[in-house]
């Protein structure tokens, strides 16, 4: 070693590695600190400054893991900064979409189909109870800022007390009455999508409140799919869920021409939310689930719209996910990244909307027998019970009666359509039986007297009745005939006593009531009415006596309490709504029963003056233009357990009346 290195050894000490003063790093040389000064060796011989390196090297800690979301809005705050450097600065007071995602918060997604939480609940500190209805937001838009306007704050998502708690503030800038679209924000932009249909009426506020008590008061109480305590004002509801506004508000518009007008806006707004922006929301679907249970109200010669919205409502469920707990996709737990978030609980709206779906579907696949009903799965009898077990409100034991009634007559259509000859076996049948008096007996007691659920059952016991009153005859031996004919008697006696419960329950209820029955009710008069003129007239079986029927039940004079009532609410409704070019539904039921009155009305007289019994009386004339109905006789009883009856003409305006009371839906 030289002496020179010996020196530098001894008075110098290396720098460590990627610690080298700037000039021995330029001239990728070694550099050596001086003991006895602050600078290097090299610096010190040559006489220039000494200026230490900063340390670049990474250091090899443990990498922190960043959420795909994370991820994404980082570049999406990028892709907006850059949008906001090249068209210029941003006036004060616009709302941006970085500045909307950073106040929804990391835990809320400003892009959610929809929320469990109540937008007061991130304004307000203080804890607030839960509301009946949850905010609504559309998949397609962020939730936009509250109105700017100060005057109109206490009328748009007010505090509320009670049971219903406070309602958030609007999502959008909600129309006065007789406005389409939203007005354009204060700078300029665009105004935001309509959250309801563009109509050429829309409710003002006194009437909107008076349509939406009339809801609460005679339409839930045939369908209670939806709990709108007193504090759920009108405001309210439209600033929550704007479509099921817009839908109760269609339903119970008096007047039959606006409410037309509001059906085709309602049908054409659902169709392009649904198929063209390919939005899915509890809002859609409550509002369809008015639709289907109140189909009379939007329908006009057509009865096709019923296995359309049956369908639309059955895929919004599987996009929501409302039947099942979502699961977790097979190339997630490939790729070890979760494709949705954490499973969470139902809410009761949510119970709600999912049952009352299997309901009306069930109900429409029985009545029309062209469309299956949503499948019962096990997430769905989960739900079932807890909305028994977690009540909010009376309506929730009665909805989960009526699904429990409806599951049984699903089992009933199960298996006729097992069976070959479409008649279940009759132990099938007894056991259904069994089923539908242990679930009457075990009704809460606020529903022992409830006409609704009473009527579902006994039309759950006539239909389960008619398939064993329905079974062919073949010719088997002498011994076992005697039996079959003893239980067919049995099941003939049992469908004119469900008739004759059913009609009792209907005629108990007032007639002003009558404007909340359901498209279900309808079908169940239509029903027992066809049973019931079978019974009448039945004459293959010696053993059954027909002018029995008569004295106890009596077909015309059930229909002329029927016409009475359809008269009397019609009525009421011309008086309130005034002149109008399109006919009120309720007259048009009125002149249907009167025009079969009249044409069973001469059949049984036919039949009793070959008897030698005094033909019944004969009806009032009809007005001019009244419809015409003609009964096949020969087609009585239909092969398959219905009537073969011709109704009115194809291109009748009112031939989907008629559609009620054909058992097959071939009208």
């Amino acid at each position: 070693m030289s002496g020179l290195d010996a020196n530098r050894t001894a008075n110098t000490r290396p720098a460590p590695y990627g610690r080298a003063c700037t000039s021995c790093a330029r001239a990728k040389c070694k550099c050596f600190y001086r003991l006895d000064g602050n600078d290097c060796e090299r610096c010190h011989r040559l006489k220039k400054e000494c200026i230490p390196s900063v340390s670049i090297r990474k250091r090899n800690g443990k990498k922190t893991h960043v959420s795909r979301t994370a991820q994404l809005e980082a570049k999406l705050e990028d892709l907006v900064s850059l949008l906001r450097h090249r068209t210029g600065p941003v006036p004060e007071g616009t709302p941006s979409h970085d500045a909307s995602l950073a106040t929804t918060g990391p835990t809320t997604p400003a892009w959610s189909t929809q929320s469990s939480t109540t937008q007061s609940e991130y304004n307000s500190p203080q804890p607030t109870q839960p509301s009946a209805l949850p905010p609504y937001y559309a998949s397609s838009l962020p939730p936009p800022p509250p109105p700017q306007n100060p005057s109109n704050s206490h009328d748009r998502g007010g505090g509320g007390g009670g049971g219903g708690g406070a309602c958030p503030p609007p999502l959008a800038s909600v129309p006065t009455a007789g406005a389409t679209t939203n007005p354009p924000t204060a700078n300029g932009a665009a105004p935001l999508t309509s959250p309801i249909p563009a109509c050429v009426y829309v409710p003002d506020p006194v009437e909107a409140a008076a349509y939406l008590d009339t809801f609460r008061k005679y339409y839930l109480i045939f369908l209670p799919f939806v709990h709108l305590p007193a504090t759920m004002t009108s405001e309210k509801l439209r600033d929550a869920y704007p479509f099921l506004w817009f839908a109760i508000m269609t339903v119970t518009c008096k007047h039959a021409d606006r409410r037309l007008a509001m059906s085709d806006a309602l049908k054409r707004f659902l169709a392009q939310k649904m198929v063209v922006d390919h939005e899915k929301s509890l809002d859609l679907l409550l509002g369809l689930v008015i639709i289907m249970g109140w189909t009379h109200y939007h329908i006009k010669g057509d009865k096709s719209i019923l296995s359309v919205m049956a369908s639309l409502a059955k895929s919004l469920v599987f996009d929501l996910g409302l039947n099942k707990v979502p699961s977790e996709p097979y190339i997630s737990a490939c790729l070890k990244t979760p494709f949705h978030p954490p499973a969470r609980e139902k809410t009761q709206e949510e119970r709600r909307a999912v049952l009352a779906c299997f309901l009306l579907t069930s109900q429409i696949s029985y009545a029309i027998k062209r469309l299956d009903s949503l499948t019962w799965t096990s997430h769905m009898d989960e739900c079932l019970v807890a909305l028994t077990q977690h009540r909010e409100w009376d309506g929730d034991d009665l909805l989960a009666a009526q699904v429990k009634i409806q599951l049984i007559i699903e089992q009933l259509t199960r298996a006729a359509a097992q069976s070959p000859d479409g008649v279940p076996p009759n132990y099938v049948l007894s056991a259904l039986r069994t089923q539908l008096h242990n679930h009457k007996a075990q009704l809460p007691p606020h529903l022992q007297q409830n006409d609704t659920i009473l009527s579902a059952i006994s039309y759950a016991d006539l239909a389960i009745h008619e398939l064993a009153m329905t079974r062919p005859n073949p010719a088997p031996a002498p011994a076992s005939s005697l039996m079959r004919d003893m239980q067919r008697y049995e099941a003939l006696e049992a469908c004119l006593t469900a008739a004759s419960d059913w009609f009792d329950r209907h005629f108990s209820i007032p007639s002003y009531v009558y404007v909340g029955m359901t498209f279900g009710s309808w079908w169940n008069m239509a029903h027992c009415l066809l049973t019931l003129y079978r019974l009448s007239v039945l004459d293959d079986d010696p053993a059954w006596d027909c002018r029995a029927v008569r004295k106890r039940l009596d077909l015309l004079a059930v229909l002329d309490r029927l016409e009475a009532g359809f008269q009397e609410t019609a009525a009421a409704r011309r008086l309130a709504a005034g002149l109008t070019v399109e006919e009120d539904i309720f007259g048009k039921f009125a002149r249907f029963a009167r025009s079969m009155r009249a044409s069973w009305g001469s059949e049984l007289a036919a039949r009793g003056a070959a008897a030698g019994v005094a033909p019944p009386p004969p009806p009032p004339p009809p007005p001019p233009g009244d419809v015409a109905v003609v009964v096949n006789q020969t087609g009585v009883p239909g092969a398959e357990g219905g009537l073969c009856m011709t109704f009115l003409q194809q291109d009748d305006s009112e031939a989907w009346i008629a559609g009620l009371f054909d058992m097959n839906w071939e009208v």
